[in-house]
């Protein structure tokens, strides 16, 4: 292959300057194309047949060398197999068929498709050369979903990078031609989730092989670092030209702390590319990504979570990471945190039925949003609009909350974090101003102008002096 490679660069030198053997060069390397397309067409009847490893090692070695020459040069006149290529990954997915030569063929394909798109005229484009080829894109998508799910193990990933590659060449960007339009391949749910879920069970497996265990293999389990990096940065690429589902990718935004070491640099790209797409989307998938490791490590322990857990302070730290990475200017951030927070109040007060009594299963959830407040302006904590008053208005559903039951501790601890202190001026009241809170009435009285104020203070102030709001003082 290395050969191979090298004597493609080589050809490509002669043939493409101005040099006395140029001529020369084109010719040997049109012979050369010749011979290797021959003899690729001729081996694949008993390569495919696997009777002799002979066979499969002929074809195989036709297929990488031609697989060399298509990364450098565009053979698509001197080598027209497209149609065999195709007939091998189909057969491939029927029978039993070598895997090496199936990746080859995954492989082989790509280029060919890629070549073709290069050769179309992006001005006046034939639309029977572009029919042809959107074809030929979908039929090699599908073929590759089904090696990805029942393929062996390095099949599956030249199958998931190739899907990857060509959804990323055939975005939707290409509208940015109107010609090209309907070259546009969008995966369906289900592909999606597919690549999702395949770029879990690789990347992010806790137990490695045997056979590596030891400090002598170090060589061979960093081979497989990169090859799991190279997937996990193939999804990732879908997730920054914004092809899939930005909310599928929760998942692998939970795994940012604790594969922090291997993997920690794509997963936090992956999240910047995300949030330069839409900062609520983002923040909205990172909460996704608290709930299902929260309630993952609820049912470890049986519905119940220990708050002392160093589990649960990984989650917390996450959180507060999540938090960090909205970006220093909190007015461009200022929308995704409220909605962040917003939800997660709906989440930590989420009951599958009435209320009884007893605090939500999720009422623990609180602490981590508690571990966000600090990207909260104070106007979005306080203010009229703001996210007491929201959590008052949620509360109001709840009825009294008793003050000394531990069981409702986290929402005194995110309510304090909102306010600062159980008697932060500027209480919001409105539809829950004749409720309890915290088991102990509201009331006016207790509400103390500070003796300073920041600025946002000062401009709410004015505010209610004005005669709008109803702010307490």
């Amino acid at each position: 292959a290395v050969v191979s490679t090298q004597s493609t660069g080589t050809y490509r030198y002669f043939i493409n300057n101005e040099l006395s053997i140029q001529t020369t060069a084109a010719v040997a390397f049109r012979q050369l194309i010749d011979e290797l397309v021959t003899s690729f067409t001729s081996s694949i009847a008993d390569g495919l047949e696997a009777e002799t490893e002979q066979g499969e090692f002929k074809l195989l070695v036709d297929m990488k060398r031609l697989y060399a020459f298509y990364q450098a040069h565009d053979v698509t006149d001197l080598a027209d197999i497209e149609k065999d290529v195709s007939a091998i990954i189909t057969k491939a997915n029927q029978q039993q068929v070598n895997d090496e030569i199936t990746a080859t063929g995954v492989m082989l394909m790509q280029v060919i498709l890629s070549w073709a798109l290069y050769r179309t005229n992006p001005n006046e484009p034939h639309k029977t050369e572009l029919k042809k080829l959107r074809k030929s894109v979908v039929q090699l998508v599908q073929q590759c979903d089904e090696l990805i799910q029942f393929g062996v193990a390095n099949v599956q990933k030249e199958a998931f990078i190739t899907v990857c590659d060509m959804l990323i060449i055939f975005a939707p960007q290409l509208k940015q031609n109107a010609n090209y339009s309907t070259l546009i391949v969008v995966p369906d749910k289900s592909v999606q989730i597919r690549l999702r879920d395949y770029v879990m069970t690789t990347v992010f497996t806790e137990d490695e092989p045997q056979q590596f265990q030891d400090e002598e293999d170090e060589e061979a389990k960093t081979e497989i670092l990169i090859e799991k990096r190279r997937v996990l940065a193939s999804f990732g690429k879908l997730i920054a030209f914004n092809i899939i589902e930005m909310r599928l990718a929760a998942p692998i935004f939970a795994q940012y702390v604790k594969s922090y070491q291997d993997y920690g640099d794509i997963v936090k790209q992956m999240m910047s590319k995300a949030r330069e797409l839409n900062r609520t989307k983002c923040m909205r998938t990172q909460l996704l990504s608290l709930e299902q490791l929260f309630e993952e490590l609820r049912d470890q322990n049986e519905g119940r979570i220990d708050r002392s857990s160093e589990e649960w302070t990984k989650i917390k730290d996450l959180a507060h990471r999540f938090a960090l990475m909205a970006g220093v200017d909190n007015y461009k951030s200022r929308q995704a945190v409220v909605t962040f927070h917003r939800e997660g109040i709906i989440y930590c007060l989420l009951r599958n039925g009435p209320p009884d009594g007893s605090p939500p299963s999720n009422i623990v959830f609180f602490d981590i949003l508690a571990e966000t407040t600090f990207k909260l302006m104070d106007i979005d904590k306080k203010g009229p609009k703001g996210l007491l008053a929201f959590l008052e208005e949620q509360l109001m559903k709840e009825g009294e909350i008793p003050e000394d039951e531990i069981e409702w501790g986290p929402l005194r601890t995110y309510r304090t974090a909102l306010v600062g202190s159980m008697t932060e001026p500027y209480m919001y009241y409105g539809a829950a101003s004749k409720r309890k809170m915290m088991g102990s009435p509201m009331r006016v009285t207790d509400v103390k102008r500070p003796r300073e104020m920041d600025r946002s203070e000062y401009v709410i102030d004015s505010w209610q002096q004005s005669g709008s709001g109803n702010y307490v003082q």
